[in-house]
């Protein structure tokens, strides 16, 4: 059974997340963060992360996956979040049924995050690892394209969508695969580029494909 965290002083929010969670999952809540903290998701309330912008830098250097939740909270802080390695944000108080799907879908490796904030998600990543040195730039694409020949048609296929900002379920049903043969492919392909995640995946794409 997947583990879930809960990190926050909110008793509505960890009442709620709890009881809709508690069936499918481990539920339990803690106090703080810490560098080897073990869990597949870790919800953040944003009250947390606005008395502590440290907590930004933390989501990329943990294996566990964060999904921050909140009333109302800034798309531009919602943008900060994805692009320091957080997997999504969610409305605090949403039906039973979206909150499962945001966990499902981010266990599930996907994004949880307003579509049309995507691509400025993706263009912040470039330009924060934009090379400064051309040549070095001019490596980095001939490298790269010779990995793209490494993938197959059907993996090309898959980058292609995760690239345009497209969902498991939808690149599924695009090229009438399972998501489990979805998912298959993202981690071969994850592999074979070297890549962590779908929105670095989608990056490289933006950059090289």
């Amino acid at each position: 059974m997947n583990q879930v965290l809960i990190f926050s002083d909110n008793q509505t929010l960890i009442k709620l997340w709890s009881t809709t969670l508690s069936s499918l999952y481990q539920v339990n809540t803690i106090d703080k963060l810490y560098a080897d903290i073990k869990a597949d998701i870790i919800i953040i309330d944003t009250h947390k992360i606005d008395n502590n912008d440290n907590l930004f830098s933390f989501f990329n250097k943990q294996s566990s996956r964060f999904l921050i939740v909140g009333n109302s909270w800034s798309e531009d802080n919602q943008i900060k979040a994805l692009v320091h390695g957080a997997a999504g944000y969610c409305g605090e108080i949403e039906p039973p049924e979206l909150l499962i799907q945001a966990v499902k879908s981010i266990l599930k490796g996907d994004i949880w995050i307003q579509r049309h904030l995507v691509p400025q998600v993706i263009g912040t990543l470039v330009q924060m690892k934009s090379a400064p040195v051309e040549e070095a730039k001019e490596a980095k694409s001939a490298e790269s394209s010779e990995l793209l020949k490494t993938l197959s048609n059907r993996e090309l296929d898959v980058t292609k969508m995760i690239g345009s900002g497209e969902n498991n379920k939808t690149i599924a049903s695009t090229l009438n695969i399972s998501e489990r043969t979805v998912k298959a492919h993202l981690t071969s392909i994850f592999k074979k580029l070297n890549i962590s995640d779908r929105l670095h995946l989608a990056l490289f794409v933006q950059k090289f494909g």
